[in-house]
Order: structure tokens, then sequence, then C-alpha cells
């Protein structure tokens, strides 16, 4: 019998649970959701020829995903350390 290494466990209880995890990331969205800033398209249609404005806007977006990056990393540490806790409790009672 091949032997099971840790990072193949890992990969099993992530696939076991991605449609969990799926369900937190969209919760997380809908807390986030007044944290992020508005992106107007029409606006970056027209400030493309304006370095500054177009900089303003891409700083924007990236402070958006920093915002969204941070919230997730969060959270699946938070469900991770409590994951790996409940698997140890489970080991130590079998």
């Amino acid at each position: 019998m091949e032997e099971i290494k840790y990072k193949d466990i890992i990969e099993m209880i992530y696939q076991a649970e991605e449609k969990t995890l799926d369900e937190k990331i969209k919760q997380i969205n809908k807390q986030i959701k007044s944290k992020i800033k508005n992106i107007d398209l029409e606006k970056i249609n027209n400030q493309i020829s304006n370095p500054k404005e177009l900089n303003k806007i891409l700083e924007t977006i990236e402070e958006n995903y920093s915002i969204k990056i941070a919230e997730y990393n969060r959270n699946f540490y938070k469900q991770g350390f409590i994951d790996g806790i409940n698997l140890m409790i489970n080991c130590i009672k079998q």
C-alpha cells in the first residue's frame, strides 16, 4: 500500500471541504462589501490617457484585492486552526 504523505492528506481534506470553503468566500464577500471601493468602468475608459488618474484607479483595485485577501486569510487561518484542534481531539479520543 502506498504511503500517504501529509501534503496529500491536506489536499484530500481541502477537496472534501471545497464547497464549504466556497460558501465561506461568498459570506466574506458579503461582509466586506462596504469596505470595497466602487470602480467606475466608464471613468477608466475616459482616464486611460491620464496616467495619474489611471494610477489612482489601479491603486484602488489593488487596495480592494488586498482587503479581500486579508479577510480570506484571516478566516481560513481561523478555520484551519479550529479544524486542526478538532482533528487532534478526535485522534486523542480514539
